[in-house]
């Protein structure tokens, strides 16, 4: 029931858009005009007219033939050189005629060959001699050819009459008052007309004469045109009723009457249509948006691209309805050629026109759901493939190199197809050979680069997709200057990139692991210790010495658990950034002399010399003080533990650059096989049995102390010599 009434919705509008097309295209046309009224008729009435003036009232004289058969001097001298000078055209007789004297076989041909070779050599010369020879020869060309166009001007008069015998006229010229009449002009008229030089004249009749005929050569002026004036002609024109059916402008008059009626029942049928439309059956957008591949495929294109299409089939079905109204009068005019191809023509555009229309309404109604759910203006720009081509344009001259070459490279594709297409038209060999010229001086040199640099961004490419399935290839090769050439370069130092970062990715997970099996080696140990020497306490059979001892060694173990703890639990505050710190402006070598001086005993008691060369001006830095002390603590006790007995370490502090640089070198007591840079990483030691009392921290805490102040920290390994270097702003 539903489809039903859309399908009379949609017929219904299809009856009222006809109507508005037809009232626009036909309304001037027909509304409230007889025939008489038609541009048709006017045309009709003033071919008549220019005719009548031509075949009857004012014909080709004797005069205007003595017109065209007069010669001048101009065309006999342009008659008698038609073919050269004199003696050109002697000599050209004479090689006519050379080989056919030459080659007959009896006397007698030869010569009456001759003779006809004198005659003509004669006749030449008589040309040049006499100007009435030449003027006979010349008129009678004329008058052949005159002779052919009044014959066929005598063939148009007849027709002329035969088409339009319904006219009846009087007409008087009021020169010489003679009289022109046909039929009987006070019979009852259709339709009439006075000639009174105000309303209605006869028109100038023009004579276009041609002379030329292509056997008649040698006429100079071969074509004459006579304007003869008619507005001395006065009178009446009629078309007498009685003549009407017999006459093809009966039924011109009947189908335009048809025509006019039918559209006013056309005009009837719309109103009343639009009038159901408002009403009974009123549509709605909603019935319209049916969801199909159709409707997906319309949502897809680009909002300018869907106005295109909308307008382009709208366009195409207005033709269509206009070709359907417009056949409506072919019918009516050939009514009773029962098989006339007008009628096939009108139920084609029809069944043509409603289909367009159908299809018309319902992109249309898809288009205005769309609008609908755009909420924002910048949205439509958008959705339009106008700002794709811009943003793409835009895009291609992001990098001037490539829009310049690819615009060339177009521009000398689009060159080329067009030069062909003008090389098959022309069919000129001067131009194919200009065009091979161009082709191979510049279409096959843009299709080389072209190709190479589509062979190179292959390359590119398939690097590209090695790179991204974790095949670190070779480098690629840098050719030019090209930006293809760039973006390889590119490629090369993020492949070295890539690298650099599996590299270090391998390295983080082998410390991850290293410092999992290191934290817990650090907490075992005096955890299991504590856990042994309470088991000893359990025992009620040890001695007071015994437990006094064996508690002794449970608060050192105790003390050390702690003191990692804490470590590992600063480090990873300072790590995280999860700290605050207090800067003041201190004086770093008063902080490095109280710090040399707590540990002087320590490396006497350790026997190794401690050797410090501070400044002797103070050196101030924007630092917290207890923070920074950390850090000079922690490379001092880092250098007592690790220093092999008997050898030196330096603790230099001076300012370089702006900055308080602060040096501890030593002799490492183990083997430093390791990285320098591991060596600032949490829990790693020098002593890779880890049998000595340090927890691996302190050069991982000073290094988070310094970051923190915006420092730099750096560890150097030159075989057993250890030095670690703080770097600070100094402040003066």
């Amino acid at each position: 029931m539903k489809k039903s009434k859309m399908h009379l919705q949609l017929f219904l509008m299809f009856i009222v858009a006809t109507a508005v097309i037809m009232i626009f295209t036909q309304g001037s046309r027909y509304f409230g005009k007889t025939y008489y009224e038609t541009n048709s008729f006017d045309g009709e009435t003033y071919d008549f007219m220019e005719g009548l003036a031509k075949y009857v009232l004012n014909t080709i004289t004797e005069e205007d033939k003595n017109e065209v058969l007069t010669v001048t001097d101009e065309e006999i001298d342009y008659y008698r050189t038609y073919y050269g000078t004199l003696s050109e055209q002697i000599q050209n007789i004479k090689d006519q005629y050379k080989m056919n004297v030459d080659g007959a076989q009896d006397a007698e041909v030869t010569t009456e060959i001759e003779k006809e070779r004198d005659a003509k050599i004669a006749d030449i010369r008589k040309n040049f001699e006499d100007d009435e020879h030449v003027k006979a020869k010349i008129l009678k060309l004329k008058k052949k050819a005159l002779d052919g166009v009044l014959a066929n001007y005598e063939q148009n008069k007849q027709e002329f009459l035969r088409s339009y015998n319904y006219y009846a006229y009087n007409i008087t010229n009021k020169e010489t008052g003679e009289i022109f009449s046909k039929g009987d002009v006070g019979a009852a008229a259709a339709y009439e007309f006075n000639i009174d030089r105000t309303n209605r004249y006869i028109p100038t009749s023009t004579y276009y004469i041609n002379l030329y005929d292509n056997d008649d050569i040698g006429l100079k002026n071969s074509s004459f045109e006579i304007n003869k004036d008619n507005s001395h002609f006065y009178g009446e024109i009629t078309i007498p009723k009685s003549l009407l059916s017999k006459t093809d402008f009966g039924n011109s008059i009947e189908a335009f009457n048809i025509t006019k009626y039918s559209y006013y029942v056309l005009i009837i049928l719309g109103f009343v249509s639009f009038v159901l439309l408002m009403t009974h059956l009123e549509p709605t957008r909603k019935q319209f948006i049916v969801q199909s591949k159709a409707y997906n495929y319309f949502e897809s294109l680009p909002l300018d691209i869907a106005v295109v299409i909308i307008g382009g089939i709208g366009g195409l079905t207005s033709i269509f309805i206009s070709d359907f109204i417009r056949s409506i009068h072919s019918i009516a005019y050939y009514s009773e050629r029962i098989y006339s191809v007008y009628r096939f023509d009108f139920i084609i555009y029809f069944v043509l026109g409603y289909i367009g229309f159908i299809v018309t309404v319902y992109l249309f109604m898809w288009l205005w759901d769309r609008m609908e759910n755009i909420t924002a203006i910048d949205q439509v720009w958008e959705k339009t493939f106008l700002s794709k081509l811009i943003n793409a344009a835009i895009g291609m001259f992001s990098n001037r190199t490539i829009g310049i070459q690819s615009l060339i490279l177009l521009v000398v594709v689009y060159l080329g197809g067009f030069g062909l297409a003008v090389v098959f038209m022309s069919h000129s060999f001067g131009v194919l050979l200009f065009y091979m010229f161009l082709f191979v001086m510049f279409l096959m040199p843009a299709l080389f680069i072209f190709m190479r640099h589509m062979g190179y961004l292959n390359r590119i490419m398939s690097h590209t997709k090695d790179m991204a399935e974790g095949r670190l290839t070779n480098d690629l090769k840098v050719r030019g200057k090209s930006p293809l050439a760039q973006h390889a370069a590119h490629l090369n130092g993020l492949r070295e990139g890539v690298r650099s970062s599996v590299t270090e990715q391998a390295k983080s997970e082998r410390l991850k692991t290293e410092l999992i099996t290191n934290v817990s080696h650090d907490l075992r140990t005096p955890l299991t210790s504590i856990i042994t020497y309470t088991d000893l306490l359990k025992n009620p059979d040890i001695t007071e010495e015994e437990r006094a001892k064996y508690i002794s060694i449970l608060d050192a173990k105790s003390s050390r658990l702690k003191t990692l703890i804490e470590d590992l639990f600063e480090v990873s505050k300072m790590a995280s950034g999860n700290i605050e710190i207090s800067k003041q402006r201190v004086d770093l070598v008063q902080l490095l002399q109280q710090a040399v001086g707590e540990h002087e005993e320590d490396f006497a008691a350790a026997n190794i010399d401690l050797r410090v060369n501070i400044s002797e001006q103070p050196i101030f830095a924007y630092v917290d003080g207890q923070k920074w002390w950390r850090v000079i603590d922690n490379l001092i006790i880092n250098a007592r533990k690790y220093s092999l007995e008997e050898t030196r370490v330096y603790v230099n502090l001076k300012t370089v650059n702006g900055e308080a640089e602060l040096t501890v070198k030593n002799v490492a007591k183990y083997e430093l096989n390791e990285d320098a840079t591991e060596l600032v990483e949490r829990f790693k030691r020098a002593d890779t049995s880890r049998n000595t009392e340090g927890s691996g921290l302190g050069l991982a805490i000073a290094q988070s102390i310094v970051d923190l102040h915006g420092g730099q920290l750096d560890v150097a390994v030159d075989g057993d010599l250890f030095k670690v270097t703080v770097l600070v702003r100094a402040d003066k």
